[in-house]
């Protein structure tokens, strides 16, 4: 969808907007600044304006990414009061984001790893979680809270990456991939 114009002041979110569009159509492998621009009805020196390259673009949209996870993994915690079922419920939402934003999925985790505090927000969610259950006696206060924590983010993220391809399914595995998620965290945490 070609934008004919926007609004004075809303041009940094629009091309955040026209980028999570190019990349949901097309994928990494096509995207580009001036396709971004154009898609927002601006010059291809607008978008200069708000980003000093395509690599900063696509952090600003994985930023928005982890801020959307971070909302989904707070409102799990808030709705969840037993902290097992909670570590179980927070696994199947991070897989579910996974699946209903695959393309803003793979920009959170291909743009800059590591340099986003929100998505380190993102993380100490599921770290306070743990700590939690350890210190409650619900899982294991073997390896340390940050370890464990490490491990159910590898292990979640490896899920969600085979349940997008679907390549899990050859396995055996004909379960919901939210469900795939509670049942592999139940038998790695003995819950």
């Amino acid at each position: 969808m070609v934008r004919t114009t926007y609004h004075h002041g809303a041009l940094r979110q629009a091309l955040i907007d026209g980028a999570r569009e190019i990349l949901a159509e097309q994928g990494h492998e096509h995207f580009s600044l001036n396709e971004v621009a154009r898609r927002a009805g601006v010059s291809t020196a607008a978008p200069y304006r708000h980003f000093a390259g395509k690599e900063e673009l696509l952090a600003a949209v994985a930023e928005q990414g982890y801020e959307t996870l971070r909302r989904d993994l707070e409102q799990v915690v808030a709705a969840v009061p037993e902290v097992g079922a909670r570590l179980l419920s927070l696994g199947g939402a991070y897989v579910r984001f996974a699946r209903e934003h695959p393309d803003l999925f793979a920009t959170m985790f291909r743009s800059r790893p590591g340099s986003d505090p929100v998505g380190l927000e993102s993380f100490e969610i599921l770290l306070n979680t743990v700590a939690e259950a350890q210190q409650s006696g619900v899982i294991s206060t073997r390896p340390s809270p940050e370890l464990m924590a490490r491990s159910i983010w590898s292990t979640l993220h490896g899920l969600s990456v085979l349940s997008h391809r679907r390549p899990y399914e050859r396995f055996g595995f004909d379960v919901p991939a939210e469900d795939l998620a509670a049942e592999t965290l139940s038998a790695l945490l003995g819950l």
